[in-house]
């Protein structure tokens, strides 16, 4: 038995079909809440990038992808504000031009999250090597996927509701709700693979415990855009479940998420590069002689390295206490000649750049045979002066 809405009571329809809210104040909490997370978002970006042109003096296209990322998310947010200025959720839930205005938005947040999450792939890419590397490019490949088909998807056809603007074949209003719901839980999936590939990297390498954490903890951030990502899942499993006002408070709440996610990476995006900011202000206030906070960089070659390299030097030790640069410093001490053959001036400066250079046969010869690896890091600056050999 088919239902003719226009011979039902309000109480009837509100208990069958979603129903705009009537609170006006609706419109003031998603309008104020979506700018100030974008302002944050902003700021964070703001940072990033003085960071990155203060001392490197130029951009990477981490950073160029992140720009374009944050370009489409001030996009979303203009149109977000706009048709809530014309009553949605409030009055209407798809009338005149709020329905193009909001796919446009969800388009642009999508593409928004794509460029944003790229972009942090990239910069966990220059510092992988070996299988790491093959797990990034399949994170990345599948979200970005997602992410495209669900923005062009959002276009189709809604069989309830007539819409011009939209294409065959339609659907139900309810299957675009559960396509957010499952491109959350990919992108959750791709944030938190991404979040803990760098700790295994880290983990890895040979520096002290402290800034070990320190650039462990930076890099997975990225945990928390993937909670935010399952959050908006379960809001968008909670908007599926309710109708008549009910169902607009809910939706503006799933708004919100939506609009958190790609704020959140690009925070999460940001914060490893700021460390250089710590670092400056720890040095302008004091900081004990030999150590001070650096933020991450790294060339295609899996090294880390620094923006501006006054001086280079290569320190040689064997892998073995990987938690502190005891082992590092102490080559020095105990081997001032094997030292002095490596850098003339018997000399450890404060420096940029750090490469570490260890056999994994124990040799501490470079005319020994052996396996050689290097490691650069920037994750900590050390300055270590040699008591032999000129100054």
């Amino acid at each position: 038995m088919s239902l003719d809405p226009s011979k039902m009571t309000p109480e009837e329809l509100a208990l069958i079909y979603p129903m705009p809210s009537g609170d006006p104040s609706l419109t003031t909490k998603v309008i104020a809440s979506i700018w100030v997370m974008a302002s944050i978002s902003t700021i964070f970006l703001s940072l990033r990038l003085y960071c990155r042109a203060s001392n490197v003096g130029k951009l990477w296209w981490d950073d160029f992808l992140l720009i374009v990322g944050w370009i489409f998310l001030i996009v979303s947010v203009g149109l977000q504000t706009e048709i809530f200025r014309l009553g949605y959720l409030v009055t209407s839930l798809a009338g005149g031009m709020i329905g193009p205005l909001n796919l446009s938005s969800d388009s642009c947040m999508k593409l928004a999250l794509a460029f944003v999450k790229t972009s942090f792939a990239l910069t966990v890419l220059r510092i992988a090597i070996g299988w790491p590397r093959y797990v990034i490019y399949v994170a990345a490949f599948i979200m970005n996927v997602t992410m495209v088909v669900h923005a062009v998807l959002v276009w189709r056809a809604n069989c309830e509701v007539q819409q011009d603007y939209t294409f065959q074949s339609c659907w139900s209003s309810e299957s675009g709700i559960w396509m957010n719901m499952v491109g959350s839980i990919i992108s959750a999936i791709t944030d938190f693979i991404l979040a803990l590939v760098p700790l295994h990297i880290i983990m890895g390498l040979q520096m002290k415990r402290v800034e070990k954490i320190g650039v462990a903890v930076a890099m997975s951030i990225g945990i928390f855009a993937g909670a935010v990502s399952i959050v908006k899942a379960v809001e968008s499993h909670g908007v599926v479940k309710v109708k008549g006002p009910a169902f607009s408070h809910r939706l503006a709440n799933l708004s919100l998420w939506i609009h958190a996610e790609p704020n959140a990476a690009i925070v999460a995006s940001s914060i490893p590069v700021l460390r250089i900011l710590f670092r400056d202000v720890v040095n302008k206030y004091g900081t004990p002689n030999g150590v001070s906070g650096q933020y991450i960089k790294s060339n295609q070659q899996s090294t880390f390295h620094g923006g501006v390299a006054s001086s280079s030097a290569a320190v040689t030790a064997v892998k073995g206490d990987d938690s502190s640069e005891t082992s590092i410093l102490a080559q020095q001490q105990q081997h001032p000649e094997k030292v002095h053959q490596l850098h003339p001036q018997s000399r450890i400066q404060q420096t940029r750049q750090i490469t570490i250079e260890y056999d994994t046969a124990g040799s501490l010869d470079h005319s020994t045979p052996g396996n050689w690896r290097s490691e650069g890091i920037e994750l900590g600056t050390y300055t270590q002066k040699s008591s032999h050999g000129p100054r």
